[in-house]
């Protein structure tokens, strides 16, 4: 039997309502620490409102969030504060300053969350843009990176504070497929290399199946098959089936 050290996150019965709308509906989800997980679906099917619930952007109408033994969906503002700094999330856009250059970027959760030297930051900055492949950048501005040099100043970012967890939040959303092997090389490179737990929330099929230890299916607001890529590939779920095929069909038409 697994106890609490073998999950980086367990969502227990989560339920999320706006109003009368059901958004999560009795979520149960095991995340092992130093798998990479997906989390995949359509638009609309939960899975951006999930990730805010994991890392306490957003507060569930019911049920728990396990990060190790501490229950982020009951815990006040000021409690949940020390428990985000084991977690690191890359938003979907990258949410980057425009007004900062990328060092002031990577260090903006820095200067919130630790009492250390300039020059320590500094230091730390380079070193994790390194980490993700961008080196003479930090005085550059967002406005005058690709998008995919954004995602990862988003990804050095996420890890400056040395999180035990990076959230990813559609991390190949609007990016060329050249780019978009980068970003899932990265992904598991990392994982690998620092024995990251990385959750990765997207629709982009391709992407899920390279860098996915597990899957989790999530429609209409409930995870409707969860397994291995061998076992979502020959998975016998109509919803699963029919989504893995609408993905080929698009990925064969958009084909030049």
């Amino acid at each position: 039997m697994r106890n609490a050290q073998d999950y980086a996150v367990r969502v227990d019965n989560l339920v999320y309502r706006v109003d009368s709308k059901t958004i999560l509906d009795s979520l149960n989800l095991e995340i092992r620490r130093g798998e990479v997980l997906s989390i995949m679906g359509g638009s609309g099917s939960g899975k951006t409102t999930l990730l805010k619930c994991i890392v306490g952007l957003l507060k569930p109408t019911s049920g728990a969030i396990w990060i190790g033994e501490q229950n982020m969906a009951v815990l006040s503002e000021a409690q949940r504060a020390p428990l985000r700094r084991t977690l690191g999330i890359v938003f979907q856009y990258a949410a980057l300053f425009d007004y900062l250059t990328v060092e002031q970027n990577v260090i903006f959760g820095l200067e919130r969350q630790r009492d250390i030297k300039r020059s320590e930051m500094r230091k730390i900055a380079r070193e994790r843009l390194d980490w993700v492949g961008l080196s003479d950048v930090e005085n550059l501005y967002p406005s005058q990176l690709s998008g995919g040099m954004r995602k990862r100043v988003g990804l050095a970012r996420a890890l400056a504070t040395d999180p035990q967890t990076v959230l990813f939040d559609e991390p190949t959303s609007g990016l060329d497929p050249i780019t978009t092997h980068q970003i899932d090389s990265l992904i598991t490179r990392l994982n690998r290399e620092l024995n990251l737990t990385a959750v990765v929330v997207s629709h982009d099929v391709g992407s899920v199946l390279r860098v996915s230890d597990r899957i989790a299916m999530l429609a209409q607001g409930r995870f409707v098959e969860t397994g291995s890529v061998t076992e979502i590939l020959h998975s016998s779920n109509e919803q699963v089936r029919a989504f893995l095929e609408a993905a080929r069909s698009t990925s064969v038409e958009s084909a030049p």
